[in-house]
C-alpha cells in the first residue's frame, strides 16, 4: 500500500472554512482519481491535469486527521501510465493532488492508496 500525505488545496481549504463560519456541512470525501499529468502541484489545482479514471474511497478518522483509501486495478488502468493521483469531494471539489513517478500496472495487479489530511 502507498501512503501519501498530501496538502489540501485552496478551494478545499475555502470550503472547509465556509462550513466552519456558517455552521454547514463539510464535502465528504468521495473518489479518488488518477491521471496521466505530470505538471507539479499547486495549491490552485482544480482538477487533475489528465484524468483518466475515478473510483469511490473508503474514508476513515482519526482525531484531526482524515484518511482515504483507494484502489486502482490494473485492468481498470489498462495502458495508462499513472503519473497523477488526487481526491475529490462528492461536491467535485479538488482536495488534493499528487504527481508521482511513472507507474505501469500489469491487468491482473492492484494498487492501494491511502492518503492523509490532516486538520
Amino acid at each position: 500500500m502507498s501512503t501519501l500525505a498530501i496538502a489540501a488545496t485552496t478551494a478545499y481549504r475555502s470550503r472547509v472554512a465556509l462550513a466552519a463560519a456558517e455552521g454547514g456541512p463539510l464535502p465528504r470525501a468521495a473518489w479518488l482519481a488518477f491521471g496521466a499529468d505530470d505538471s507539479p502541484y499547486s495549491l490552485d489545482d482544480t482538477a487533475l491535469g489528465a484524468e483518466w479514471l475515478r473510483v469511490a474511497t473508503t474514508n476513515v478518522t482519526d482525531g484531526p486527521l482524515l484518511t482515504v483509501t483507494g484502489v486502482l486495478d490494473g485492468a481498470a488502468a489498462g495502458l495508462n501510465v499513472l503519473r497523477e493521483v488526487g481526491v475529490f469531494a462528492a461536491d467535485g471539489t479538488l482536495m488534493g493532488r499528487r504527481v508521482l513517478s511513472p507507474k505501469e500496472l500489469e491487468p491482473e495487479t492492484q494498487l492501494e492508496f491511502e492518503i492523509t489530511f490532516q486538520y
